[in-house]
């Protein structure tokens, strides 16, 4: 005689253990998926530079400024020197030959500020230091 077999439905152990299985090669999937979506953006931001504040200290100003015409090769040997005037604000002072290197200081120091003014106040030798003629106001 022929034999039957009968099966038996799985236990309910069984069936959730299956489904959890499922449950979490969807959610592997998804979360490749998303990550190869999203990843590439996420690790660009993580290893970026950090970008220093637009806003600069007031020492960090002189400090740069001094630097920059200390390193230009026309101004090095000139005695210009920078102070602080005010937030944001820095002055500079001293004597240069000519009109060119007064603007060429004022160029230097500017460009190598990430924020911040630079107000010039070099004096140009034989034009400021000049002494001016004196009035005589009896003869006139």
């Amino acid at each position: 005689m022929p034999r039957l077999v009968v099966r038996r439905p799985a236990s309910g152990a069984a069936a959730l253990l299956g489904s959890a299985l499922v449950a979490l090669g969807l959610g592997a999937l998804g979360g490749f998926v998303l990550g190869e979506l999203y990843g590439p953006a996420t690790a660009r931001r993580l290893t970026a530079p950090k970008h220093r504040s637009t806003t600069a200290s007031l020492a960090e100003l002189v400090h740069d400024a001094q630097a920059a015409l200390v390193a230009d090769p026309l101004l090095a040997d000139l005695e210009l020197e920078v102070r602080p005037v005010s937030r944001q604000t820095v002055g500079l002072h001293g004597w240069v030959p000519s009109r060119a290197l007064r603007s060429r200081a004022q160029r230097v120091a500017r460009e190598a500020l990430a924020s911040g003014e630079v107000i010039n106040r070099v004096l140009v030798r034989g034009e400021d230091d000049a002494a001016s003629p004196a009035i005589d106001i009896l003869s006139a």
